[in-house]
């Protein structure tokens, strides 16, 4: 049996990060016009539909790259992981990013 050891890099961000991140690589395509709102100051207006779009723009092109994006919360003292977003933007939440180099 052969094993792969594929090499990964990993990074963490807060919710506000995060969200940083999805308007710098992914808003300001014709797909995604959310960004707009948000490199003016006013990401308030954003709507939850809009980063879950962001959110699934992002975990496909980082699938399809070999890495992928995992929320974390804590409820209760148990931390509990998803790996996507079905009807609100959660709050809160810390973001782990995996990127492949393999």
């Amino acid at each position: 049996m052969k094993i792969e050891n594929a090499k990964h890099s990993v990074i963490s961000l807060s919710d506000e990060s995060f969200k940083h991140y999805l308007i710098e690589r992914y808003a300001g395509t014709q797909e995604a016009p959310a960004g707009k709102e948000w490199l003016e100051g006013a990401q308030d207006i954003i709507s939850s539909e809009a980063w879950i779009e962001l959110f699934n723009k992002a975990k496909a092109d980082l699938e399809k790259k070999g890495g992928r994006v995992t929320g974390y919360e804590l409820i209760n003292n148990i931390l509990l992981s998803h790996d996507g977003i079905h009807t609100q933007w959660p709050m809160n939440w810390m973001w782990v990013i995996q990127f492949s180099q393999g």
